[in-house]
C-alpha cells in the first residue's frame, strides 16, 4: 500500500512520516506534499491508498482535495488533521466519506490505531473485489454476522438448540461444542476530547480482542455506552494454553496506560453456548450491584449472596459531626462505616444509594433545626454532577461527600453573613436554648454589652431576649411531651432547672399544665 501526507507545516509532515510504524500497517511507500497542487500531481500519477491531510492550508484546503478526489473517482481513504473542531468541516468530511477526523495536537498512538482501522477497511474492500459475488457478500458480512449471532445470544433472542442450528445454517466459524467464559468489563469513560466515541470504542474493542482472543479483528466482543461508562462483553473461548487471569491483568494494564481510567472486570464460570444468556444476565447484575469490586478483576464465584444492610450510616451521628465543622472527622466516620463488617468488597450499589440518602437526611435535619433553607445549597452544578455517580463505587460516594461537606460549611457561613444582628441572635438561641443562657451569655457571644444587645433585639423584633429563649424552650417541651416523655425529664432537657417554675411558665404560655398537655397529646 501507498500513503500520502499533505500539510503545509513541514514539522507535522516529518513527525507523521517518521513516527508511524508503516511496515506493520503494510505501507511500503510514502509520499509527501506541502500544498494541494503537489498532492494532486502525486495522486494523478500514483495509486495512493491512504491520504493523511491537514484541512486548513494557504493554497487550498484538505476538504477541497477530498472533493477533487471524489469528483475524479480516485480511490483512497482519507484521515483528516485539523486544529479547529468545526461542525461544517466534519459535515463535509462525512459527506465525502472521510474515514477519520483527528484534532491537533494529535497523539501518535491514536493516529496509528486510526490508520489500522483504515487499513482493515482497505483490506476488506480489496478482498471483496477479488472474490465472487457470493464471496463478496459473505466476506463483507462474516465478522458482522458473528457479532450479530453473539448479540442474539446474550439478548436471549437465540437460545437452546437454536444456537447450533444458526451456526450451521449461516456457516459461521464458531465452535458450538466448546466451553466459554464471559469477560465483562466496565470502563469509566475517559476524558479524551480529541477522539470521537466511535474511534474510542474501536480502540477499546481492539485491545480486548487482541489480548483476550489473540485476534485484533473483533469477532466476539460487544460494547455499548452506559451512563458515563463503557460496558464491553467478550465471549471468551476456553483453551488449555490460555490463562484468563493473566490476560485480564494485561488488559487492565493496557487500558489504564492508554486512557488513564478505571476498569472493573467480572469473569464468569465456564459454560456452554446454551448457558450464555442466563450467565450474561447474572454476571451483568453482579457487576452493576457489587460496587465494592470497582477497579478490580474478580470471578463470578467470588461473590456471595448476603442480606442487604438496613443502614450504612447513622444520620444522627452525621448530624453531630456536621456541628463540629471538622471535615476529616466526618470523612473518617463515613470511611469506617464503609470498610466495616460486611461492607468493603461486598458493598452493593443499593446500599451506597441508601447511604447517600442517609447523609442527605442528616443535612436536611441539621439545617432544618437552624431554620436554613437547603435549596440554594443543592443548586451547585458540580455537586449535582458528583451525586450522579454516588452509587457507582464507594470512592465516588466519598468524593461527593467530601465536596458536599465543603459546600455545607461554605453555605452556612454565607447564610450567617447575610443575617441581621437579631437574626444571628435567634440562630444562637435556637442552637443553645437548652443551656443556661440569658442576655449576658448572648452578649458575650457577640462581644457587645448586655444592655445594648437587649435594646437592639427589642427594637428589631418587638420581644425581649428572655421571652424568645422561653418561647424556644416551651416549643421544644411541647414536642417532647407529645412523644410521651416524662415531665421532669422534659423540663431538664429544654433548660429549666426548676420543675415548679417550668410548670408555671408552661401553663402561662399554653393555658394548661405540662401533665395536661401530655395527656391530651398522647391520647
Amino acid at each position: 500500500m501507498q500513503a500520502l501526507i499533505v500539510d503545509d507545516d513541514i514539522a507535522t509532515v516529518d513527525v507523521v512520516e517518521n513516527s508511524i510504524d508503516w511496515k506493520s500497517l503494510g505501507v511500503t511507500e510514502i509520499f509527501t506534499a506541502y500544498n494541494i497542487s503537489r498532492a494532486k500531481e502525486i495522486l494523478s500519477e500514483r495509486n495512493v491508498d491512504i491520504i493523511i491531510s491537514d484541512i486548513e492550508m494557504p493554497k487550498g484546503s484538505g476538504i477541497d482535495l477530498l472533493e477533487w478526489i471524489r469528483e475524479n473517482e480516485i480511490p483512497g481513504e482519507f484521515l483528516f488533521l485539523t486544529c479547529y473542531e468545526k461542525f461544517d468541516y466534519a459535515a463535509k468530511a462525512l459527506k465525502n466519506h472521510a474515514s477519520e477526523y483527528l484534532l491537533k495536537p494529535f497523539d501518535i498512538n491514536v493516529m496509528e490505531v486510526a490508520l489500522k482501522k483504515i487499513v482493515l477497511k482497505i483490506k476488506e474492500r480489496q478482498q471483496l473485489i477479488a472474490e465472487s459475488e457470493y464471496g463478496k457478500w459473505a466476506k463483507r458480512n462474516s465478522r458482522q454476522m458473528k457479532l450479530a449471532f453473539w448479540n442474539q445470544m446474550i439478548s436471549g433472542h437465540l437460545t437452546g438448540r437454536g444456537a447450533a442450528e444458526s451456526i450451521a445454517e449461516k456457516q459461521l466459524n464458531i465452535d458450538a461444542g466448546a466451553s466459554y467464559r464471559l469477560v465483562i468489563s466496565k470502563i469509566a469513560r475517559p476524558d479524551q476530547e480529541k477522539m470521537n466515541q466511535g474511534l474510542m470504542l474501536f480502540i477499546i474493542e481492539n485491545i480486548h480482542s487482541e489480548i483476550l482472543c489473540g485476534n485484533p479483528e473483533n469477532e466476539c466482543i460487544l460494547s455499548y455506552p452506559e451512563g458515563d461508562c463503557y460496558v464491553i462483553t467478550t465471549i471468551y473461548k476456553v483453551h488449555a494454553s490460555y490463562d484468563v487471569n493473566r490476560q485480564c491483568r494485561e488488559l487492565r494494564r493496557d487500558i489504564q496506560n492508554m486512557f488513564g481510567t478505571e476498569i472493573t472486570i467480572c469473569i464468569s464460570r465456564e459454560i456452554v453456548l446454551e448457558q450464555l444468556y442466563e450467565t450474561y444476565k447474572k454476571n451483568k447484575k453482579i457487576l452493576e450491584e457489587n460496587v465494592g469490586y470497582c477497579g478490580m478483576i474478580f470471578h463470578e464465584e467470588d461473590v456471595r449472596e448476603r442480606k442487604m444492610l438496613q443502614n450504612l450510616f447513622n444520620p444522627e451521628q452525621i448530624e453531630s459531626l456536621l456541628e463540629t465543622k471538622q471535615k476529616m472527622r466526618f470523612l473518617s466516620y463515613l470511611k469506617s462505616c464503609i470498610s466495616d463488617g460486611d461492607c468493603g468488597r461486598k458493598l452493593k450499589a443499593e446500599e451506597l444509594k441508601r447511604g447517600k440518602e442517609e447523609i442527605l437526611q442528616a443535612i436536611y435535619a441539621y439545617f432544618g433545626k437552624k431554620g436554613i433553607r437547603t435549596t440554594p445549597l443543592f443548586s451547585n452544578e458540580d455537586l449535582r454532577e458528583l451525586e450522579k455517580n454516588t452509587s457507582r463505587s464507594a470512592a465516588d460516594l466519598m468524593r461527593w461527600a467530601s465536596f458536599l461537606m465543603d459546600c455545607v460549611i461554605e453555605y452556612e457561613e454565607e447564610v450567617k453573613r447575610q443575617y441581621t444582628l437579631s437574626e444571628q441572635i435567634d440562630r444562637y438561641i435556637i442552637e443553645h436554648y437548652h443551656e443556661d443562657i440569658g442576655r449576658n451569655e448572648v452578649a458575650r457571644q457577640f462581644h457587645l454589652s448586655a444592655e445594648y444587645i437587649a435594646k437592639i433585639y427589642k427594637q428589631e423584633t418587638g420581644k425581649s431576649l428572655k421571652d424568645f429563649i422561653t418561647e424556644c424552650r416551651i416549643n421544644e417541651a411541647k414536642k417532647l411531651l407529645e412523644r410521651g416523655n416524662r415531665v421532669s425529664e422534659v423540663a431538664t432537657t429544654v433548660g429549666f432547672d426548676n420543675f415548679t417554675y417550668f410548670s408555671t411558665v408552661f401553663k402561662k404560655m399554653t393555658g394548661m399544665t405540662p401533665n395536661e398537655y401530655r395527656r391530651i397529646s398522647c391520647f
